[in-house]
């Protein structure tokens, strides 16, 4: 299989006229308390944040690391295929992606984030100082467009995106309103973590996402 970048710097949002694959990032599933505490010795900070358990004063995320980088490719379109042609066809494709923010301790198991919890996350990240591109936790990003592209007698294509993606690494802090094993406070996992892994979709200003589009061939 082979894979070629197209250099598209912005893409219509068009709705799609097949069935497409839509891919969002995920870690596995949520876990019903904080992972890797023991309810035995340690209170659900996680849990605490999505507003349950025992009530709290203090959800804060902090950012330890943050980078932007390109993710993993994902198939956005259905495909395509010359197998039984003499001629090169053009074929016009409809391709379509959307995602959103994930949450994950240690990049192994996901994390359950509430509305209100989602907003002390975006809280604790550093915004963009960019007037073209944007990450926003918890937002649903989309990117799609009509294209067309000439295939060869005995190959077949289909079209791969890889998004543009907003890491942040750090940890939780959490105000009890009465201790909790001994304690008010809690830091999760720890003071000055990295573990806990928010992962944004990066947007232009006009809200579709940033990324690059590949067109992949092979042979039937």
């Amino acid at each position: 299989m082979k894979l070629f970048r197209r250099n598209l710097r912005r893409t219509a949002l068009l709705a799609p006229a097949l069935a497409l694959l839509a891919i969002p990032f995920s870690a596995g599933s949520a876990s019903a308390y904080s992972p890797g505490w023991d309810p035995a010795t340690h209170p659900d900070p996680i849990g605490a944040c999505n507003g349950q358990g025992p009530s709290i004063n203090l959800c804060q995320y902090h950012e330890v690391n943050a980078w932007t980088a390109l993710g993993k490719r994902h198939q956005v379109s259905n495909v395509s295929n010359n197998c039984a042609g003499t001629d090169p066809q053009t074929y016009q494709v409809n391709w379509k992606y959307s995602t959103n923010t994930s949450y994950s301790y240690a990049n192994t198991q996901s994390l359950e984030v509430s509305l209100g919890f989602s907003d002390e996350i975006e809280a604790g990240i550093k915004a963009s100082s960019s007037s073209t591109e944007t990450w926003t936790v918890g937002d649903q990003r989309e990117a799609g467009a009509v294209v067309t592209n000439t295939i060869r007698p005995g190959f077949a294509g289909a079209y791969w995106f890889a998004p543009y993606v907003r890491h942040s690494q750090g940890w939780v802090e959490v105000h009890y309103n009465k201790k909790q094993h001994g304690h008010w406070d809690w830091f999760y996992p720890y003071k000055g973590s990295n573990q806990v892994h928010i992962d944004t979709p990066v947007a232009w200003s006009d809200g579709s996402i940033k990324g690059q589009l590949y067109w992949a061939v092979w042979k039937c």
